[in-house]
Parts: C-alpha cells; sequence; structure tokens
C-alpha cells in the first residue's frame, strides 16, 4: 500500500495491518497503534508523536529512519531485539531505531 505522506492523525489503528507499506513522511500522530503490524514498512520520516506505541504488533523488516520515537518507547521497542532488513530501503530495523 502506498500511504506516503497520508495524514492518519488521531485514527484508531488497533489491530491494523501496514505489511509492506509505504508510510514515508505519514502522520501517525496521536494514533492509537496498539497491535499495528509493520512488517517490511517503510516508514522514513514518519511523523508518530504523541502516538500509543506500547504494544507494537510486528516490526521485523520495518525502517524507522528519521522517525522521532520517545525515548522510551524506543527502548522498549529494541527490547524486542528487531530483525530484518527493509526490502526497498535496505536498511536494518536495529539500525534504524539505534538499537545497538
Amino acid at each position: 500500500s502506498n500511504l506516503a505522506g497520508v495524514p492518519l492523525f488521531g485514527a484508531d489503528l488497533t489491530d491494523a495491518d501496514f505489511t509492506g507499506a509505504d508510510l514515508t513522511n505519514a502522520n501517525l500522530g496521536q494514533c492509537n497503534l496498539t497491535g499495528t503490524i509493520f512488517k517490511d514498512a517503510n516508514l522514513s520520516g514518519a511523523i508518530v508523536s504523541g502516538a500509543n506505541m506500547d504494544d507494537l504488533g510486528d516490526i521485523e523488516g520495518s525502517d524507522w529512519t528519521d522517525v522521532i520515537v520517545r525515548k522510551d518507547v524506543n527502548d522498549k521497542m529494541c527490547a524486542r531485539n528487531p530483525q530484518g532488513i527493509n526490502q526497498v530501503t535496505g536498511n536494518p530495523t536495529a539500525m534504524s531505531l539505534f538499537c545497538n
């Protein structure tokens, strides 16, 4: 799905499946992302400020380059030991989250 630059601000995206989606520069600010799957998604430059990211779904292979994630949330994402390399950008998920 091509959702590049799409404003989804404040949407309830609970359990949504964005597998392989292009979410570059999308606005996910203040969204409920509980259970949301971002497997192989490209979120480069997306806005996630104020989003509920406490219990994300699968993030394997997703690219979070230039996404500003609150430190406590980022630490929680890194604690999951994210795996995979985004097929579009070639960036490893863990590297895009500065886990290492």
